[in-house]
């Protein structure tokens, strides 16, 4: 009787040690934390007058980087200033029209040109004088008195128009040397740590160059790989857990912001042969600020969904 009790309760725990290697346990994969990086540059480029930071400062939102030389636009920002002046000296005349006086000088040039002209006729048709000399004086009689009759008129609508126009297209001349004036001021966008850096007064820099990688620590996030079983129960914005080895017993909150749309077999972060042969996804998962996070820690994400015990 006591060997069969002892055969049942071994076949028993048996079974009951075999149930609980298949219970699903709570799914946690291993990553790395890495913090967001952002490319600082100038739009205009330029020769490097100052440096202001170098590798590895700590930076805030706005603090200036690098300046560039300014010679060259602030020549061409007050040429464009003294076009401007010009522009609207001519828009305010166009306005004012003629004056009086510039019509009386105009009607009397134009008197006298007529009179000039019907004096060449005259010697012209005695043959004194050449047809090249009355065509010319016929010319200048003529264009004589379109100016007076240009100016008796007043200035038309559409040349106070065009005038205007001229203004407006000067101001927007000075707008654009004046965003590109900023340019040659770069700033940092992020608060954070200057990552990459090897700038020097005197290196040319190209427009649209990279002058700093800017670190921001805050934003902090990392990845890992889902079994495409399990691919179903992951969802954006799902909360998940993450711990790091720093501090093993606090849970970090954190959410996926991204899931992969394409499969893997080799991530780079799966260690072992049975792992590799499995399908899986890239989720990126994006930490809540904590100041106790540094980028480079190794760190365990725990998904809140359950998978099979390996």
């Amino acid at each position: 009787m006591i060997p069969i009790l002892l055969v049942l309760g071994a076949v028993t725990a048996g079974l009951l040690y075999a149930r609980q290697q298949r219970k699903p346990k709570p799914l946690v994969l291993a990553g790395t934390l890495e913090a967001r990086t952002v490319n600082v540059g100038s739009l205009v480029g330029g020769r490097v007058s100052r440096v202001h930071v170098d590798e590895g400062n700590a930076v805030a939102a706005g603090q200036v980087l690098v300046t560039l030389e300014t010679e060259t636009l602030d020549r061409q920002i007050s040429e464009q200033e003294a076009a401007i002046a010009a522009a609207q000296a001519n828009l305010a005349k166009a306005i004012a029209g003629p004056r009086n006086e510039e019509i009386r000088k105009a009607a009397a040039v134009a008197e006298n040109d007529e009179r000039d002209r019907r004096r060449t006729s005259a010697l012209f048709h005695d043959g004194i004088v050449s047809r090249e000399l009355y065509e010319d004086a016929a010319t200048k009689a003529k264009t004589s008195a379109e100016d007076l009759r240009v100016l008796q008129e007043g200035t038309r609508k559409e040349d106070i128009a065009a005038a205007r126009a001229a203004v407006e297209q000067q101001q927007r001349r000075l707008a654009t040397l004046g965003k590109q004036r900023a340019e040659t001021v770069v700033r940092s966008s992020v608060t954070g740590t200057v990552q990459s850096f090897a700038l020097r007064p005197g290196d040319i820099v190209a427009p649209d160059q990279t002058v700093a990688e800017i670190l921001e620590p805050t934003q902090l996030w990392v990845r890992v790989y889902v079994p495409e079983t399990l691919l179903g129960l992951v969802k954006v914005n799902m909360p998940v857990r993450v711990r790091v080895d720093t501090f093993p017993n606090v849970w970090f909150q954190a959410r996926i912001a991204t899931v992969s749309s394409q499969g893997e077999y080799t991530p780079r972060n799966v260690q072992t042969r049975a792992q590799r042969a499995e399908q899986v996804y890239g989720v990126k998962v994006v930490l809540a600020p904590d100041a106790r996070l540094k980028a480079g820690m190794a760190a365990e994400v725990d998904l809140g969904v359950e998978g099979n015990a390996e």
